[in-house]
């Protein structure tokens, strides 16, 4: 990203990349971008992708693995969590943002939409999804 552009801006021209490209890398630096702005949380992060039994999920500017087991002696669950690079997402994990970014960015705006409705007007990522957010207005 350059120093005129915007996030969005940025985010727009990857988007349109994936779509004529199909590479895995685009995908990677989108999500390293988008990263940044999703809020703090699992409940307020966003999910990236998932392989069988972990979730990968994007908030307050890193991505975190969250592993779901249940366990072997009833119905208790195991929940582990870890944050991890971007570059060590699996890739079949993003295949999704691969196959459909459109949909992916739509999907994001969409829960940073919802996000910012009752987020508070003092919290330090507010300004900064409200900028992305105003990039991608709904369609008529």
């Amino acid at each position: 990203m350059n120093q005129s552009e915007t996030r969005a801006e940025r985010v727009k021209a990857l988007v349109k990349m994936i779509k004529e490209s199909r590479r895995v890398e685009t995908a990677y630096e989108l999500v390293g971008l988008v990263k940044d702005v999703c809020p703090p949380g699992v409940e307020w992060g966003f999910e990236i992708g998932r392989t069988p039994g972990i979730l990968y999920i994007a908030e307050d500017g890193r991505i975190v693995a969250l592993s779901i087991s249940r366990d072997e002696f009833g119905p208790f669950m195991d929940t582990r969590m870890r944050e991890v690079p971007v570059k060590n997402i699996p890739a079949e994990a993003i295949s999704k943002i691969v196959s459909d970014p459109d949909g992916f960015l739509k999907s994001l705006v969409s829960h940073l939409s919802k996000w910012l409705r009752g987020a508070p007007a003092t919290h330090h990522l507010r300004g900064d999804v409200e900028e992305f957010v105003a990039a991608f207005p709904p369609e008529s």
